[in-house]
């Protein structure tokens, strides 16, 4: 019954809401009038018998029964673009490719195999976003993506995974810092919590009996490298990041426990695989 009813533009509006936590910002972002936004919302409500937010006077959010909603509107939205990606493939590359992959993995790994991948198939349009290894896997599961390099390894039975290359991570810091003692307080510069190698790194700091410490918390690369040049922390990144880098940053080696760590390209194991995916997938194993 429920298929009947709701209509999928509904859902779209009801996820947009839900995603933004605000009627004018789904509103601004889907291109409609405020007042038709939450008519649909009402009407949506109205069908299913059963209120999806709780209006307060700075947004809206969901109710149990919103949140049950959502989960199964997500699935619903993504399966009639997959349906329609899959409609419209063919045997040659085209339309849009969205992937995804760490900062580290953006900066040393990915310029080349997206510029040929790009002069062999131009009519692909590629669409690149990066985050944390948790943000990315999430990001694969809700199919918000297609594909995403993180950090492995990676075992989730939903997740089918490529492997691409093992990077050799290294501590980095200036003036001293990288002689750690168990008494020190150490001052961590790192990406914000589900960075896989940030994790690596306090589980070192575990292993040598650094107990104290601070984070100090940046959104780019560059602002990480740069602040650890100046000497305000220390860092762990791969050690191509540091051989790419402009930034001037002493180097110490890991434990293989700690510094070894695998690249992988992960995607869904029952999601379309579209042919420039495909081929993406024939290109990245040639890393």
């Amino acid at each position: 019954m429920i298929a009947v009813l709701v209509e999928l533009r509904d859902l779209a509006i009801f996820t947009a809401v839900a995603r933004t936590k605000s009627v004018t910002k789904a509103a601004e972002q889907l291109g409609y009038v405020q007042s038709n936004i939450t008519a649909r919302i009402q009407h949506l409500e109205r069908t299913l018998g059963t209120p999806l937010f709780h209006r307060r006077p700075r947004g809206v959010s969901l109710t149990s029964s919103g949140e049950t909603l959502l989960h199964y509107a997500q699935r619903i939205l993504a399966l009639c673009s997959e349906a329609e990606r899959a409609l419209q493939d063919t045997q040659t590359p085209s339309g849009q490719l969205r992937i995804a992959a760490m900062e580290t993995t953006t900066a040393t790994r990915l310029p080349g195999i997206l510029a040929r991948y790009h002069e062999a198939y131009p009519n692909v349009e590629l669409v690149l976003k990066t985050g944390s290894t948790n943000e990315l896997i999430n990001a694969v599961l809700h199919d918000d993506i297609e594909a995403a390099f993180v950090a492995g390894p990676v075992q989730h039975p939903q997740l089918e995974t490529v492997a691409v290359i093992e990077e050799q991570l290294v501590l980095i810091g200036r003036d001293g810092r990288l002689e750690l003692a168990p008494t020190d307080n150490a001052t961590i510069v790192a990406f914000r919590e589900g960075c896989s190698y940030r994790k690596r790194l306090e589980q070192y700091l575990d292993h040598v009996g650094i107990t104290s410490r601070q984070v100090i918390e940046l959104g780019t690369l560059d602002g990480i490298l740069g602040c650890v040049a100046v000497g305000m922390g220390i860092s762990m990144v791969p050690q191509s990041v540091v051989e790419q880098s402009r930034y001037v940053v002493d180097v110490s080696y890991l434990p293989d426990e700690y510094g070894r760590v695998p690249t992988v390209l992960i995607r869904r194991k029952d999601a379309f695989l579209s042919a420039a995916l495909a081929k993406f997938i024939e290109a990245v194993q040639c890393m």
